[in-house]
């Protein structure tokens, strides 16, 4: 007779099925946002925003740039990093799903008039 402690094991006791390690969290970089503003020279400037868990970068005509910490929150802020980082003006960040919108689309043609009228006053300018 075999004691309580040592009972018999039974097939359903084990699982066919190879053990599974922790679970994995798969972070990939998506395009969130753009960002458009006019640079130093007049031309307009078209800055794709990618996100990855927490970190953020720009990339676009001026190369790449990863955003600091404090300004890795929200579209406001990374808007204010591109316009100090590359210097640009009248910047305006716009949601990837929100960039066909006809409110976002006026704000763009906006810029690139603007964009040409510095083009024109920098132009105008006597070289030095």
């Amino acid at each position: 007779m075999i004691p309580y402690t040592q009972a018999r094991l039974t097939a359903g006791d084990f699982s066919m099925a190879p053990p599974r390690g922790p679970a994995r969290r798969y972070e990939r970089e998506e395009m969130v946002a753009y960002i458009h503003g006019i640079d130093p020279q007049g031309e307009v400037a078209h800055i794709l925003v990618h996100k990855k868990g927490d970190s953020v970068r720009l990339s676009g005509k001026f190369g790449e740039h990863k955003v600091s910490r404090s300004n890795e929150a929200d579209l406001e802020k990374w808007i204010h990093e591109a316009a100090t980082v590359w210097a640009l003006n009248d910047a305006i960040g716009i949601p990837r799903g929100w960039m066909n919108k006809p409110e976002n689309l006026e704000k763009i043609e906006l810029i690139n008039i603007k964009a040409a009228e510095k083009k024109k006053e920098l132009e105008a300018l006597p070289q030095l």
